[in-house]
C-alpha cells in the first residue's frame, strides 16, 4: 500500500509540474502546392499573456530541388493596437547532404515581450521566388 501512495505522489508531482513550468508553443505551417515559395503568408499569434518573454522562430520545410543558400524576405508584424513593424531578414539555409526533404527552424526573435493581449499578425515576403521550399512556418513558444 506504501509502494502505491509513492508512485500516486510522484505521479502529482509530475503533474503539478508540467502544468505550473511547462512551455507553451503555437506553430503554424503553410504548404507551398507548387513546391515554390513566391508570395507573402500570413500568420496570427493570439497573446493572452503578457508576463512571459517569448522566443519567434521561423520554420522552413524543402526538399532536394532547393538550391538557394540564403533566403532574403521582408517580416511585417502588426500588434493587436495596430502598431507595424517591417524589416528585412535573410535565411540562412544549409545545404542538404542527400535528396531527402528536411525542416529548419531560424530564430528570429528571442526574448519578446508581447505587451498587448490580442492577435498579433505576421507575413513572411521572399523578395524573390524560392523553389524548394513545400512549406513555411512561424513558431512562437515561451522562453
Amino acid at each position: 500500500m506504501m509502494q502505491i501512495a509513492k508512485y500516486l505522489v510522484a505521479a502529482l508531482f509530475v503533474v503539478l509540474c508540467s502544468a505550473c513550468g511547462g512551455s507553451s508553443r503555437s506553430v503554424e505551417m503553410h504548404d507551398q502546392p507548387s513546391v515554390v515559395w513566391d508570395s507573402a503568408e500570413e500568420f496570427t499569434y493570439d497573446n493572452s499573456d503578457t508576463l512571459y518573454r517569448r522566443n519567434i522562430s521561423i520554420t522552413v520545410r524543402y526538399d532536394g530541388k532547393m538550391t538557394a543558400e540564403s533566403v532574403p524576405m521582408k517580416i511585417l508584424t502588426v500588434s493587436p493596437d495596430s502598431m507595424v513593424l517591417e524589416e528585412d531578414f535573410t535565411l540562412r539555409i544549409p545545404q542538404l547532404a542527400d535528396m531527402r526533404p528536411e525542416e529548419h527552424t531560424f530564430i528570429y526573435r528571442k526574448g519578446v515581450l508581447l505587451k498587448r493581449r490580442g492577435e498579433y499578425m505576421f507575413r513572411l515576403t521572399p523578395l524573390e521566388p524560392v523553389e524548394g521550399i513545400a512549406s513555411v512556418g512561424i513558431i512562437v513558444d515561451e522562453k
